[in-house]
């Protein structure tokens, strides 16, 4: 295993620069190894990867762009511990069918900065997302695509309720096992209101999120951007944001959401009937044997999920 500098590389980061566009990077190539990203670019493929502050974070921007003329920008948003690196397979599928990619690594994650991990609520999320889109708006090639990974789909439901789209070229939503209850909820809640006051993080598990026993294997033991406690403040960010979102109005656009029947990370059921009351126009695809981190499932899985996001990104094909 290759060892990532993470400190290093963040620090090295050519900074977004607003008047001329994004800034190229050298290719990071500890980072693209490390992640196995080096085919997307090998493809014809662009990367522009910048450090941006938002709201006085500093992200880690990526901005991958189709080797040919491109559809629209695909904006990802992905789930709680992981990071841009993971998201390898995703990102190579939508360049190739067409599509640039903007992702970048939530504040506490990856190459942002922040305390690993931790918010101080889902409006901040929201508010960063915002905030980083308005500055690019002339950047991202329209329209857009919102794709969010169980917690990334959270921000995304947020963003919208708190901010709108304003004037977006907003075209296409799309939730992957999506999160408002995690499994055990009950349990969770009842010991944050003791643990709060005792303890600031709480050790992390590892549970079979995904049937890519190489993909699970990888996270565990040799990411070295990944973090072992949870913050009992996220905890408490995330009660209170499903406090909220249970009680919100509808909206008025169509995601299509697309959940595993194996996922046993969250409460897949409940949180389908919530979503589906805050967007009445909800699109459902059930994906037998499929677990909660759809990106990096086994091969014939994820091959089913991004054939129903190209279907719903590219009707025409």
């Amino acid at each position: 295993m290759q060892m990532l500098d993470a400190k290093c590389l963040r620090d090295t980061l050519p900074v977004y620069n607003h008047e001329d566009g994004v800034s190229g990077s050298e290719m990071l190539e500890e980072y693209l190894n490390c992640y196995q990203l080096n085919p997307i670019l090998h493809a014809g493929h662009k990367l522009f990867a910048t450090r941006q502050t938002v709201l006085g974070c500093t992200l880690f921007v990526q901005h991958y762009c189709c080797r040919d003329e491109s559809r629209g920008t695909v904006v990802v948003l992905h789930g709680y511990f992981d990071h841009s690196g993971l998201y390898g397979h995703l990102i190579s599928y939508l360049l190739e069918i067409g599509w640039d990619v903007l992702i970048f690594d939530l504040p506490g994650h990856g190459l942002s900065q922040g305390q690993p991990l931790s918010i101080d609520c889902f409006t901040t999320y929201a508010r960063q997302l915002t905030e980083l889109l308005n500055s690019r708006q002339d950047r991202l090639k329209a329209p857009w695509a919102m794709l969010g990974q169980s917690t990334g789909a959270a921000i995304l439901m947020e963003q919208q309720l708190q901010f709108g789209y304003r004037d977006w070229p907003v075209q296409h939503q799309l939730f992957l096992a999506p999160l408002v209850r995690p499994c055990g909820w009950q349990e969770i809640a009842s010991k944050y209101r003791w643990l709060r006051f005792l303890l600031r993080s709480v050790p992390r598990t590892y549970g079979p999120s995904s049937g890519d026993q190489s993909f699970l294997d990888f996270v565990r033991y040799q990411d070295p951007l990944q973090h072992q406690r949870i913050p009992v403040r996220w905890i408490g960010a995330m009660l209170r944001w499903i406090a909220e979102v249970e009680q919100s109005g509808s909206l008025p656009t169509q995601p299509l959401c697309i959940q595993g029947v194996d996922d046993d990370t969250v409460e897949w059921r409940h949180n389908l009937g919530v979503i589906g009351r805050l967007y009445p126009g909800l699109e459902i695809k059930l994906l037998q044997k499929a677990r909660h981190h759809l990106v990096n499932e086994e091969a014939s899985i994820r091959l089913q999920v991004f054939n129903l996001i190209e279907q719903k990104i590219n009707p025409s094909n």
